[in-house]
């Protein structure tokens, strides 16, 4: 009687035992995956939500499996060294600024000629994207990580502590500008292009280290530049080129169901969906700036902007004889960026 008494208790015991091991077994099985994503600006900023967005549509869509944990505010190191970070896996995501990397990225300055009224971010960065598509080259200069997206910013307003009306008015004047086409561009223009953090801009402004930025106004609401700013500038200047990078041994570890939801919102689809939230952020943050009192706004006269035009010939010019010197594809890439401009800025027209 006790033995069999006993061999039940053992029974019970060892039933209990299989049920907790199968139960800590489902949650771990349900523990999402966790992935870290450097984003260089500030957390309140128009790009800041969106990339956020983005994030919570591909939990949605793999039913929690996938976190990805957002570090906004360059909190994981600074602008310059994105690129190495994700591809060294000390993040498995990043936002990579192009204009950071001076010489690292030449056909992809193609987007950031001046004055190539590329219309939107989002007409732009379909532009981008067509381009690293259709170009080996272009492909080559994202060695050693998955590109994930390629998009672009909205047209640049100038943001100055003085009014911008003429190209003369940019003489001597430091402005926070990217390298490539826009350093380029300020120079010929008079100005003092200056590479800096978004994060530094302010105190930079308040301090009169700076004179001046060109970045869009999305950036300016998000920094809130509009505290050290009285005065800006309208023009469809350029638009600054932008990546999302991911580490490419940390997709391979991906299950496949997961990269396959990954690849359903980046390509084409990402670049459409980064483009728009940056041209609604852009005209949501301008019209809020335009609200504020003690602010001159300016809009360059036709006649200015075709000076400009004018001036800038030069930089088209060098980047081109640049690229024929690197025995790289220059004429056929701008002449594929002015046909996909006109192709979708047709199509977002419908």
């Amino acid at each position: 009687m006790k033995k069999n008494t006993l061999l039940r208790l053992l029974g019970s015991l060892l039933l209990v035992l299989i049920m907790l091991a199968s139960t800590s077994m489902t949650v771990h099985a349900q523990q999402p995956l966790k992935l870290r994503c450097y984003y260089h600006a500030s957390p309140t900023g128009g790009q800041s939500y969106f990339y956020q967005d983005w994030i919570k549509k591909v939990k949605e869509a793999t039913k929690g499996r996938l976190d990805i944990v957002f570090y906004p505010g360059a909190t994981l190191g600074p602008p310059t060294e994105a690129y190495e970070m994700v591809k060294s896996g000390v993040v498995e995501m990043a936002c990579v600024i192009i204009g950071f990397f001076p010489g690292r990225f030449p056909l992809s300055d193609v987007i950031q000629l001046p004055f190539l009224d590329l219309h939107s971010a989002a007409v732009a960065s379909r532009v981008y994207w067509g381009l690293y598509e259709k170009f080996p080259e272009f492909r080559a200069e994202y060695p050693g990580v998955k590109v994930l997206n390629l998009y672009c910013d909205s047209p640049t307003p100038i943001g100055a502590n003085k009014p911008i009306r003429t190209m003369e008015d940019l003489k001597g004047l430091k402005i926070r500008a990217l390298t490539g086409s826009p350093t380029e561009m300020l120079k010929i223009l008079g100005g003092t292009p200056v590479l800096m953090a978004p994060g530094d801009i302010y105190t930079s402004m308040e301090r009169k280290v700076l004179d001046g930025w060109m970045w869009s106004w999305e950036g300016c609401v998000g920094a809130k530049l509009y505290e050290v700013t009285d005065y800006y500038t309208s023009a469809n200047t350029y638009q600054p080129a932008l990546s999302f990078l991911m580490n490419p041994a940390a997709w391979n570890k991906l299950p496949p169901d997961i990269q396959k939801i990954i690849e359903n919102h980046t390509g084409a689809a990402g670049a459409d969906f980064f483009g728009r939230e940056f041209d609604r952020y852009n005209q949501m943050d301008k019209a809020k700036v335009q609200t504020m009192k003690g602010k001159t706004f300016v809009d360059l006269s036709p006649e200015e902007i075709k000076r400009w035009k004018e001036t800038l010939k030069p930089v088209w010019e060098k980047w081109l004889a640049n690229m024929e010197a690197k025995g790289l594809p220059g004429k056929a890439v701008l002449q594929e960026t002015l046909n996909l401009s006109a192709k979708f800025a047709a199509e977002y027209k419908k």
